[in-house]
């Protein structure tokens, strides 16, 4: 039984872009669907695994933290020879054993610090203040980068379309052209048709040119957040755009999610613990450390084989720390300063890409896919009615005008869809 002639024009049309793909793509081509690729770029990422590495190192500095101070040991006045003149021919000092240290002087100290005011306990806080900090600071780049790297998606995969029409439009008027030149040789076309259309030719083949070199941007920033080699062609697979859940948004219920998870905030009021936990600190520092001692003396005191025990202390009249006391309060200030700040532009900005986003919605929604869908074997019957002479040149132009046009429109209503979303989840903290 014969195939219709609706099936026949699909297959060839399936066939064609099949063809065209393959001539473009290199012979090492990787193929991912978006949640594909994202997998790739969160376990390869090298910004990321390099801030990772930042809370490692406030592991560290909070283990150091917890660490006591070393105890210091001191031998001093120790003498090499003892002449008669200084012992006057007696023995000053009895040996220790088989005649060893007979006159022999030494002294030796062991000293412990002992910090006060609880210096130790708010330098373990400060640390880990600081590795709560780049906690957050780890999560606000992985949140910036993946909304940088979705949006940079949508863009590949929306010149990846663009690039897949004008390669399809470009043979079809290829195979026009060849087609109405063989009959104005046969003297049935006008010249002035051929012109018009070798200068459509011409207009296409510029578009696809900087269609490649826009994606080939869009390639190496792809590719540069997965960490792939430079000789890899990706290939973003497209889905099916679902708007349903997008409608469902309300600008208080974001706003709400921006003020409780939005990542720079949160790394803000972070910043604002960590200030408050230096501040407290250098206030800790107006109290003077003790520094306790044991000393023995063999015998350059009153007595022989001395031991005796003391304290040493700082008195703080010069230096009180308030410098660095109120350096430490006003850092306490202006991250305060900082947080209000970015909670307002957050704010703000969530409501001009929720009222944006609607906008988008509303373009994306009103294009009827049934008919783009159709428009590719409209095309195709355009094409053959005017190769037959039953519309006219000025007629198929202005339609092939009108299905580029509107099948632009769509595409980048849904890339404007999936970049406005994008930024919401960045500004959100959440994945809409």
């Amino acid at each position: 039984m014969p195939l219709p002639a609706k099936s026949i024009i699909y297959i060839w049309l399936l066939l064609l872009l099949a063809c065209a793909a393959a001539a473009q793509a290199p012979a090492d081509t990787l193929r991912y669907n978006v949640p594909e690729a994202e997998k790739i770029f969160l376990q390869n990422n090298l910004q990321l695994l390099a801030e990772k590495l930042n809370i490692s190192q406030a592991d560290a500095r909070m283990l150091q933290a917890k660490a006591w101070p070393n105890p210091s040991f001191t031998l001093d006045e120790v003498n090499l020879w003892a002449t008669a003149r200084q012992t006057g021919g007696a023995e000053v000092s009895p040996p220790f054993r088989n005649g060893w240290g007979k006159n022999q002087q030494f002294a030796m100290q062991l000293e412990q610090l002992v910090q006060t005011a609880r210096k130790r306990k708010k330098n373990i806080q400060l640390e880990a203040s600081s590795k709560a900090l780049a906690e957050h600071s780890f999560t606000e780049l992985l949140y910036a980068l993946r909304a940088e790297f979705r949006q940079t998606a949508a863009g590949l995969i929306y010149h990846q379309h663009l690039l897949q029409d004008l390669m399809l439009q470009q043979t079809l008027v290829t195979q026009l052209l060849e087609a109405q030149t063989a009959q104005y040789k046969l003297g049935n076309v006008p010249e002035a048709e051929l012109v018009r259309l070798r200068a459509l030719q011409f207009s296409l083949r510029a578009e696809i040119n900087e269609l490649h070199a826009t994606a080939g941007e869009e390639q190496q920033q792809m590719k540069t957040l997965m960490a792939l080699e430079p000789e890899r062609y990706l290939v973003l697979e497209d889905s099916e755009p679902h708007f349903n859940a997008l409608r469902q948004l309300s600008l208080n219920t974001l706003l709400q999610a921006a003020a409780a998870h939005n990542p720079a905030l949160q790394t803000s009021a972070a910043a604002i613990k960590m200030n408050e936990a230096a501040y407290a600190l250098e206030r800790s520092k107006r109290a003077p450390d003790l520094r306790l001692n044991m000393s023995y003396d063999r015998n350059g005191s009153t007595m022989l084989d001395f031991v005796g025990f003391g304290v040493a202390v700082d008195l703080p009249f010069f230096d009180r720390n308030k410098g660095n006391i109120k350096a430490a309060g006003l850092q306490v200030q202006q991250s305060e300063l900082a947080y209000r700040h970015k909670s307002t532009e957050v704010g703000n900005s969530v409501a001009k890409t929720f009222a944006d986003l609607q906008n988008a919605l509303q373009a994306a929604t009103a294009i009827d896919t049934v008919y783009l869908h159709r428009l590719d074997v409209l095309m195709q019957g355009l094409t053959r009615n005017f190769m037959q002479r039953n519309i006219s040149l000025l007629e198929f132009l202005d339609f092939f005008s009108s299905f580029r046009e509107n099948k632009q429109l769509y595409y980048q209503a849904v890339r404007s869809v999936a970049t406005l979303k994008e930024t919401l989840n960045y500004l959100t903290g959440s994945d809409l």
